[in-house]
C-alpha cells in the first residue's frame, strides 16, 4: 500500500510587503535617490518603497516590475505620474531579451523581493540553466544576483532579504559575487517581527546597501544590529552618533578571502587556540542517514510513551531481529531492527524505534525509479559512530550509534580512527561545540555540511588518557537513565575549553551555565 502525501498550499509569489514606515525611510536614505536617476523596483508589490523614493526624488524615472496581476492593477490605479513606468512582468526576464532590452541598466535599484516562494521544477531547471552556480530555490538570491547585472557602474542597490545569505553554504556563490565585486556600505540586521504581522522562526532580516564598484583593499563596511525596535532604524537615517543599535566594522576583502566567504554574527567571538587549524570533517566521515519513504508504514515505536509517536504502531518484540542485519535485508519473522531517529540525548540514546528490514522492505527501499525512500550512504549503516540530531535543540548533543541504523533526522559522525570515538563524542556534547556550531550556522539545522566545518584539535596521547575515562563515565550514567552529574559535565566542558580556546583571552570566553 502506498500512502500519498497530502497536497499542501504552495505560494508562488510569497511576498512580505514593506508596509513599515521606518524600514522604508531607512532604505530610502541608503539608496540616496536623485531626480536624474533611472530607478528600478523589481518587486513593486503595493508600492511602499516607491512612495519612499518619490518623497525624496519625485522626478526620478522609475520602472516598476510586478508579477502579481492584482498588484499591477493596484499600482496602475495608484500612480498617474508620467515618470513611473509600470510593467506586469517577471523581474528575471528584464534585460534578458536582446531585441527589446538591449543595454538596459539602472543607476539605482531598491527591492524587498519575495522569499520562500514555490517554484515549479520546470522553472527551477530554467533558472539553473540561466544561473548555473546559484541556489535558485531561494527567489530573493536569484533576483539580487540578476539586479547586480543590471546595475550601472557606481550605481547603488538597497535590498531587504533574509540574513541567512550571510552564512548558509548554498549561498556561497552569491556571497562571492557581492563581497568580491561590489562595495558594501552597510548591513542592517533585525528580527523579522519588525515587519507588520510577520515573524520567521528560522531567520532574521538584513538590509544590504552597496555600490557597484570593486572594493578597495582596506575598505570596511559597518554592520548594524541589536535594534530594540523598528523605530530605532530611523535613528540611523540622520548622520549622527546617536544610533540606537550596535555598530561593528568589517574589512570586506578579509571576508571575501574566507574559505566559505561567510560572515557570522555572534555576541562574543570565539578565540580559538593555534592548534584548532583543522575541521571535524578532516578526521571523521559525516553522513546523512536512511529514509524509508513512508515511516508510518515501515517504522514502529517501542511503546506509547515515545514522544511524537501518536501515528505509529507498537513493535512486536517477537519480530525484532536478534542477529546483525545486512544491507540485503533479513529473511524470516524477526526482521525489525533498531533505528536511531531525532531527539536530543547526550552520550547514549535508548532505542525507541524499529524499522522493517525484511528482504521485501529493503527491496522497496532500494527500488529504482521514482521512489520517496532514500537508501543513502548505506556503507555507513550498522557501524560504530555518533548520531547527532539534525534539528538543533538548546545545545548540541551526540549519542553512540552502537551499530544501529540511523535515519535522515540524524547526522552520523564516523571517526577516522577508533581511538577518537570517545574524544569526538565528548566534544560534540561540550558547551564549546554548541557555541561553535551556532557560530557556523545560527539556524535550526545541524546538517552534515555544517558539522564538517566544526574546528577540530588533534589530541595528544595524554589528552586522550585524561578525557576517555570521563566520557566513559558519562556514557554509563546516560545508559542508566540518570541525569548526568553536574561536576562531571563541568570537568568535560573545562577540558574541551582548555584544548580548543585561546586561554590568553579566557576572560572573554563566557561559557554556558552548567546543569545543576
Amino acid at each position: 500500500m502506498v500512502v500519498t502525501r497530502p497536497t499542501r498550499y504552495r505560494d508562488t509569489l510569497q511576498a512580505h510587503y514593506t508596509a513599515s514606515t521606518p524600514i522604508v525611510e531607512y532604505m530610502t536614505s541608503r539608496l540616496v535617490p536623485r531626480d536624474e536617476d533611472r530607478i528600478w523596483e523589481p518587486c513593486a508589490g503595493d508600492g511602499d518603497l516607491v512612495d519612499g523614493v518619490l518623497a525624496v526624488s519625485p522626478n526620478a524615472t522609475i520602472r516598476l516590475s510586478e508579477l502579481d496581476e492584482n498588484a499591477v492593477h493596484g499600482l496602475v490605479s495608484k500612480y498617474r505620474e508620467t515618470n513611473i513606468d509600470i510593467h506586469h512582468e517577471d523581474a528575471l526576464e528584464v534585460g534578458s531579451n536582446p531585441l527589446f532590452d538591449q543595454g538596459i541598466s539602472f543607476s539605482r535599484i531598491v527591492a524587498n523581493p519575495p522569499y520562500g516562494a514555490y517554484q515549479t521544477p520546470q522553472r527551477r531547471r530554467r533558472l539553473q540553466a540561466q544561473f548555473p552556480k546559484l541556489y535558485v530555490r531561494d527567489t530573493y538570491g536569484v533576483i539580487l544576483f540578476h539586479c547586480l547585472d543590471l546595475l550601472d557602474a557606481g550605481g547603488r542597490l538597497v535590498f531587504i532579504i533574509p540574513d541567512t545569505f550571510l552564512w548558509l553554504n548554498r549561498h556561497e556563490f552569491l556571497r562571492r559575487r557581492i563581497f568580491k565585486t561590489t562595495t558594501i556600505e552597510e548591513l542592517a540586521l533585525f528580527p523579522s517581527k519588525f515587519f507588520p504581522n510577520v515573524n520567521f522562526g528560522y531567520s532574521g532580516l538584513c538590509i544590504i546597501s552597496l555600490t557597484n564598484s570593486a572594493p578597495a583593499n582596506d575598505h570596511e563596511f559597518q554592520l548594524l544590529n541589536n535594534f530594540q525596535s523598528v523605530e530605532a532604524l530611523v535613528s540611523c537615517v540622520e548622520s549622527c552618533s546617536d544610533w540606537k543599535c550596535n555598530v561593528s566594522m568589517f574589512t570586506q576583502l578579509e571576508i571575501a578571502s574566507r574559505k566559505k566567504c561567510d560572515l557570522h554574527i555572534v555576541n562574543h567571538a570565539i578565540a580559538l587556540c593555534d592548534r584548532a587549524t583543522e575541521s571535524l570533517g578532516d578526521h571523521a566521515e559525516i553522513r546523512t542517514g536512511f529514509y524509508s519513504g513512508n515511516d508510518v508504514r515501515w517504522v514502529r515505536r517501542k511503546d506509547g510513551t515515545v514522544p511524537r509517536s501518536k501515528k505509529f504502531s507498537n513493535v512486536d518484540f517477537n519480530k525484532v531481529a536478534v542477529s546483525n542485519p545486512t544491507l540485503d535485508g533479513i529473511s524470516g519473522e524477526q526482521h525489525f531492527i533498531p533505528i536511531m531517529r531525532g531527539g536530543a540525548f547526550p552520550y547514549h540514546k535508548p532505542t525507541h524505534w524499529y524499522v522493517d528490514w525484511s528482504r521485501e522492505a529493503v527491496t522497496e527501499y532500494r527500488r529504482k525509479g521514482k521512489n520517496p525512500a532514500r537508501f543513502q550512504n548505506s556503507s555507513y549503516y550498522f557501524r560504530d559512530g555518533i548520531g547527532v540530531p539534525m534539528v538543533a535543540s538548546t545545545r548540541l548533543t551526540g549519542a553512540l550509534l552502537e551499530k544501529r541504523l540511523f535515519d535522515q533526522g540524524i547526522v552520523g559522525v564516523f571517526p577516522a580512527s577508533p581511538r577518537l570515538l570517545y574524544y569526538i563524542l565528548g566534544f560534540l556534547n561540550s558547551s564549546i561545540a554548541t557555541r561553535l556550531i551556532r557560530q557556523i550556522n545560527p539556524t535550526a539545522n545541524n546538517s552534515a555540511n555544517y558539522m564538517k566545518r566544526l574546528p577540530f584539535v588533534i589530541p595528544t596521547a595524554g589528552e586522550l588518557a585524561f578525557i576517555d575515562p570521563l566520557v566513559e563515565r558519562a556514557i554509563i550514567q546516560s545508559c542508566k537513565g540518570i541525569q548526568l552529574d553536574g561536576r562531571l559535565t563541568k570537568q568535560i566542558n573545562s577540558f574541551y575549553d582548555s584544548v580548543w580556546l585561546d586561554l590568553t583571552n579566557a576572560a572573554e570566553q563566557t561559557d554556558e551555565p552548567e546543569p545543576e
